[in-house]
């Protein structure tokens, strides 16, 4: 008999049902809102060379193709009820070589976890600045470093208490992004002459005449940042209560919620700031601050931070579970197949994760990290669309609880595509290449340690020593659930990771 200290004695070594409806919307929506709303207002904006209105509709189209990606997964997790997102589907879809890519992708990239918690060490240091000095860098990246030890403690310790940490800070950072819409909005009542000018001139000919369909692109490449988050639910589908009902369910909430709030924010940005001052600002947040709020000022940098931390708590939550289930399935070392024989959380996964993590945030700055991330996310997102057909063809049987419409997946695989191609034909960056190199060394590692069964010597006792060192034990499971036709029963599919 195992104990959980969070709930007392339980039967079976395994991860437990704790997250609710409202839990499950909290950990999406602080998934989705970090820090790009802060952010990502002024790359918008000077990607569409200065059209308010033409940036309003990239935001509420970034909303859109969220939602429909969003549906797509939805479908895929309802199907195939395990942790672990797109692993499963991966592996069915286009076979172990792809499935192995997503793993490694998923384990080891993180540049976005990276530049995300240096924005909110940033964030964190300004205050202690003097206005118009900038933190040092070794600074920031220390206080990022911090941080990251703090979300590795809090997954390690309790998935309960993560999930209770993520709807408080949903709640501060939704009455901080409330607060600069309705100041906002106020501002403009009152007759702000840059609000009035800006809505007055939102699709000024000048500015319209200069936008491309390359800059419409680039656009949305900034504009999904922001609600990038939307994979997170289907990572963590076997803690969820009443999946098929509250797995949809709480993700049109919250990409709807997210979307709405979204327009609300930069309404509240345009009412009060000139286009001139967005275009110049690289934190609109605090320039929106600086100029309303006075000697409350400090409310937006320590919101960023809320929303920042809160994100990454999130995220941490649902990435480690894509090495655990590759784990079980002989894709990764088995120890990160392991929980914590105490906590019942994937400890050996969460370290990996944080480990990983921490690298990207000494590796680089935020501008390269979130090159970095864009085009590996929408090779990943491509894939994922892509695979709901094959899997239609291929599996006609499966049940199906929720079905996504078709025109969704096509149209995600075709925008998915173009937001891949579009930045590495018109401009190539040196971390496109790089990883491109990381895609090589994935191929290389698979035929050595998958395809040819090579190890290293002497894994199997560094292995127990490992478990021993962290009290962690392989948990009990036979494959994952499906149902085919009208037979509602669970199937052992060890064979289709195997084979």
């Amino acid at each position: 008999m195992i104990e959980d200290k969070n709930e007392g004695k339980v039967d079976e070594l395994k991860m437990k049902k704790r997250i609710g409806l409202w839990g499950a919307v909290a950990l999406q929506v602080s998934n989705l809102v970090g820090s790009g709303i802060f952010v990502s207002p002024s790359g918008i904006l000077r990607t569409v060379h200065g059209s308010l209105g033409i940036s309003m509709i990239i935001w509420f189209g970034c909303g859109a193709i969220a939602m429909m990606s969003s549906l797509c997964y939805c479908e895929l997790a309802t199907t195939f009820r395990a942790s672990g997102g797109d692993y499963i589907n991966y592996k069915l879809a286009y076979g172990p070589l792809i499935a192995f890519w997503l793993v490694c992708t998923s384990t080891f990239w993180h540049p976005a976890n990276g530049a995300t918690l240096q924005i909110f060490a940033r964030y964190l240091l300004i205050p202690f600045f003097g206005e118009g000095c900038h933190p040092p860098e070794g600074a920031i990246k220390l206080i990022a470093f911090l941080a990251l030890s703090v979300l590795i403690y809090l997954n390690h310790r309790s998935v309960t208490t993560s999930v209770h940490f993520e709807i408080f800070f949903t709640s501060a950072k939704f009455l901080a992004m409330a607060i600069i819409a309705i100041v906002g909005i106020f501002h403009l009542a009152k007759g702000r002459p840059a609000g009035v000018h800006n809505f007055q001139h939102a699709f000024d000919e000048e500015e319209l005449s200069k936008i491309t369909f390359t800059d419409i692109a680039r656009a949305f490449h900034a504009g999904l940042f922001p609600f990038s988050g939307w994979i997170l639910l289907n990572n963590v589908t076997e803690e969820i209560h009443d999946m098929k009902r509250n797995l949809p369910l709480a993700a049109i909430i919250s990409m709807v919620l997210v979307t709405i709030i979204y327009l609300f924010v930069n309404v509240g940005y345009f009412s009060v700031l000139s286009v001139s001052d967005m275009l110049s600002s690289k934190a609109v947040g605090v320039e929106f601050a600086s100029q309303v709020l006075g000697p409350m000022a400090w409310v937006i940098p320590v919101s960023v931070c809320i929303s920042t931390i809160g994100n990454q708590n999130a995220c941490y939550l649902q990435a480690t579970r894509v090495p655990f289930v590759a784990a079980r399935a002989g894709h990764l070392p088995k120890i990160l197949s392991t929980i914590h024989t105490t906590y019942l959380t994937p400890s050996a996964s969460i370290i990996t994760m944080g480990m990983t993590i921490g690298i990207f945030v000494f590796l680089g700055d935020f501008e390269m990290l979130m090159d970095g991330f864009g085009f590996v996310m929408w090779t990943l997102l491509s894939l994922s669309a892509a695979s709901v057909l094959i899997l239609r063809w291929k599996m006609p049987d499966l049940s199906r609880p929720y079905k996504v419409p078709l025109p969704v997946p096509i149209l995600v695989c075709v925008l998915g595509i173009y937001f891949v191609l579009t930045p590495l034909i018109n401009k190539p960056s040196f971390v496109y290449f790089l990883a491109v190199g990381f895609y090589v060394i994935i191929a290389i590692c698979y035929y050595v340690f998958i395809g040819r069964k090579h190890s290293f010597p002497g894994m199997g006792r560094f292995h127990k020593f490992l478990q021993k060192l962290m009290m962690v034990a392989e948990t009990d499971w036979n494959g994952f659930e499906y149902e085919v036709g009208r037979n509602k029963k669970e199937e052992n599919v060890d064979n289709i990771y195997t084979s």
